[in-house]
């Protein structure tokens, strides 16, 4: 954060004015200490690094429901086709396979 302030050449009191917070809480934030959440987002807003928080949000996932639903939805076998064993659909069933031959 320091090193972003420094490059948008903002001083902690302009920093502090932009983001409505006082200037001991950047001197706190900059120094490593804790600050209120609100702070840290208004700070971040100002110098452009609201990126940087939103990534470490992990992405959403499903429920245990939308979960199930999709598991039922996932093929388990393959089918035979409509001329029994053999071919998929559509093609005829071929010889059963024997040793010593080439596929």
């Amino acid at each position: 954060m320091l090193q972003r302030r420094l490059e948008r050449n903002l001083t902690q009191a302009l920093l502090a004015k932009e983001a409505g917070v006082s200037k001991s809480t950047i001197e706190r934030m900059e120094s490593g200490e804790s600050t209120q959440l609100t702070n840290l987002i208004r700070v971040l807003r100002v110098l452009s690094l609201l990126g940087a928080l939103e990534a470490m949000i992990p992405a959403p996932v499903a429920s245990p429901l939308e979960q199930l639903k999709r598991r039922r939805n996932v093929r388990r076998r393959a089918s035979a086709g409509r001329g029994g064993a053999g071919g998929g659909a559509g093609e005829p069933p071929s010889k059963p396979w024997v040793w010593g031959d080439t596929p």
